[in-house]
């Protein structure tokens, strides 16, 4: 059920109603949408789902049409600032991107060797002891299996080729396994120190690319809103006598929708506030 609640003012020197619709829609109890009237601005705030690319799509028009206009040339330098920001912000992004990318494929073909390296030297020890896998002797090294340690998680299956490098190196001496581990330790040590180099420098961008997305990137969205806004109230100023000249310096957010019937058609859209 949606309750209208209608709030009318009346205009001293012109004595015309104004009215400022507030729409309370129950399904959504604590949002509340503002409307202007006809006579006032009707300028669109990016709501919370909207992306930070439009965002700048949307100030790139509002600042060249401010510039563009000799009444509002002046008044650009607000919003430039978090635009430049923000717009740079996206290109680091992209970049960051594009990088974790890169080492993603560095770091699956380090790993794909690795595991080359493990099953190698697995296939051997199983052939060593007559493809028993109760014996204890490969039960030391894979206690869980051969993929227990080859298809772990990144962070985990890191951990467990170390520890499978360690009783290696108990090994190094042992009378029966020393020559399988003179073999294949070295292999397994170098594949895995590669991977580990890979895995950190992948690490180091994901951690990078996490902070700027949920930390950098909505700090400068919220300044461009307030920048977004300022201006908005700048440009009224300029055109008091014609409010509606104003929402000719920006472009919605959203699309609106066309009015089903005749009564719909004299409403005014609605926007959304910040």
């Amino acid at each position: 059920t949606n309750f209208l609640l209608i709030l009318v003012s009346y205009d001293d020197a012109w004595q015309e109603m104004q009215g400022a619709i507030l729409f309370w829609t129950a399904s959504k109890p604590f949002g509340m949408q503002t409307v202007s009237t006809k006579k006032g601005s009707i300028m669109e705030m990016p709501g919370a789902d909207t992306p930070p690319a439009t965002y700048v799509q949307r100030s790139a028009y509002t600042l060249a049409r401010v510039a563009a206009d000799p009444q509002t040339s002046h008044l650009t330098s607000g919003l430039e600032v978090p635009h430049g920001t923000l717009t740079q912000l996206l290109r680091n992004l992209d970049d960051l991107q594009f990088e974790e990318q890169k080492k993603t494929a560095v770091y699956d073909t380090k790993d794909e060797h690795c595991d080359d390296e493990i099953e190698g030297f697995e296939l051997m020890l199983l052939a060593h002891v007559k493809k028993n896998r109760d014996d204890d002797r490969y039960g030391r090294y894979f206690p869980n299996g051969l993929r227990d340690v080859t298809a772990a998680p990144r962070k985990e299956g890191s951990d467990r080729i170390g520890q499978l490098l360690e009783t290696l190196a108990l090994d190094a001496n042992h009378a029966d396994l020393g020559p399988l581990v003179a073999i294949w330790a070295p292999k397994i040590k170098v594949a895995h120190d590669d991977l580990c180099a890979a895995e950190e420098s992948l690490d180091e961008t994901e951690k990078a690319l996490a902070f700027l997305k949920e930390k950098t990137i909505p700090s400068a969205m919220a300044e461009w809103r307030v920048e977004y806004k300022k201006l908005e109230g700048s440009l009224t100023s300029v055109f008091a006598s014609n409010p509606k000249k104003v929402d000719r310096f920006f472009k919605p957010f959203r699309k609106r929708r066309k009015a089903n019937n005749p009564a719909e058609s004299s409403s005014t859209p609605t926007s959304s506030g910040d």
